[in-house]
């Protein structure tokens, strides 16, 4: 599939860079209006054209779909703009800022028959993988309890300017960055929430950017989770699935773009000794991107719902409304 990437900054480079591992894709041009030195670099070396102009590159016949690296608030008018010109889109996350917004990207793509990739290639880690099967297997019995604390210090090292610190594009602090991933995994496993509350806070960064996110989530399901995300300390990755049947522990060594092994412990009963696997890191980015090109020519199904999409982003907004009102309980 030839296509074009529209953001040109460290995620948009990844992208290019794992896409050129691929035999199911050839990166074309990248867009950027702000294209910085280092960015033209990159292109000359990676072989793609530049352009500044997303309406120009839509308007290609040699360009079969889009992938959108790009401020998160623009995602819902990119998405909807690449669709009415007839591309295939993949959207890093978040896929809009609103469940209204991705309501209306989601029933897009069915008007025009496109398939919608989306950003979330934690489901294509390997211990993940494996632990949703369990899940779905019943191997754990009765879902009850979930629970995830995932942080880093990356944005430390980014300018205040930064977009990714602006709460226009990033409210409720990591949410945006890596707590969507998680409450994607969960709506895949419990179904969509009922409740929440959140709380957020400046402890490090200046104020009004969010450095600690945590919020309690009720599910319709009845399941409950709570999550917690900090962007001022050294990587921190665990995932924990409670059944009435037994539990799993994920420890993940670092980000998904370091290449490093996951832990996976799974305990089946009290007195029962743990089982410990490790799994080698996979390309999770690319395993997404090849999904999504299998299912757009139409040899297997991209495994996100149009459903689950929607819910996640209600959660996300939901989380975000919560953090704005000093954790007051947010119904869904």
């Amino acid at each position: 599939m030839k296509v074009a990437v529209a953001g040109l900054g460290w995620w948009g480079k990844q992208i290019i860079r794992s896409l050129g591992n691929s035999t199911k894709f050839k990166v074309v041009v990248a867009v950027d209006p702000m294209v910085t030195d280092d960015g033209r670099q990159f292109a000359r070396e990676s072989g793609v054209e530049l352009a500044a102009d997303l309406a120009e590159v839509l308007g290609r016949s040699d360009i079969e779909g889009v992938i959108l690296a790009t401020p998160h608030s623009l995602h819902e008018q990119q998405v909807l703009s690449a669709l009415e010109a007839g591309k295939h889109v993949f959207c890093e996350k978040p896929l809009a800022m609103t469940a209204d917004g991705a309501q209306r990207i989601v029933d897009a793509c069915a008007r025009q028959g496109k398939v919608l990739g989306v950003g979330h290639e934690r489901r294509f880690e390997p211990a993940i993988v494996e632990l949703m099967r369990m899940v779905r297997a019943g191997e754990l019995g009765r879902l009850l309890h979930m629970e995830a604390n995932v942080s880093h210090d990356l944005f430390r090292k980014l300018d205040p300017s930064n977009w990714r610190l602006d709460q226009k594009h990033a409210p409720a602090g990591m949410m945006t960055a890596v707590g969507i991933h998680i409450t994607d995994i969960f709506v895949a496993l419990a179904g969509g929430a009922s409740s929440v509350r959140a709380r957020t806070e400046s402890l490090v960064f200046p104020d009004p950017v969010r450095d600690f996110t945590t919020a309690t989530i009720a599910f319709g399901s009845r399941v409950q989770a709570t999550i917690s995300f900090l962007s001022v300390t050294p990587f921190h990755g665990r995932i924990a699935v409670f059944g009435d049947k037994g539990w799993v522990e994920i420890v993940s060594q670092g980000n998904v773009d370091q290449g490093l092994p996951t832990r996976l412990t799974h305990c089946s009963g009290t007195g029962v000794p743990p089982m410990e696997r490790v799994y080698e890191a996979n390309d999770a980015v690319l395993a997404n991107f090849e999904a999504w090109a299998d299912a757009v020519a139409g040899l297997g199904q991209y495994p996100f719902t149009a459903g689950e999409l929607v819910d996640n982003i209600k959660l996300f907004e939901a989380i975000v409304q919560s953090s704005e009102r000093g954790g007051e309980a947010v119904a869904l």
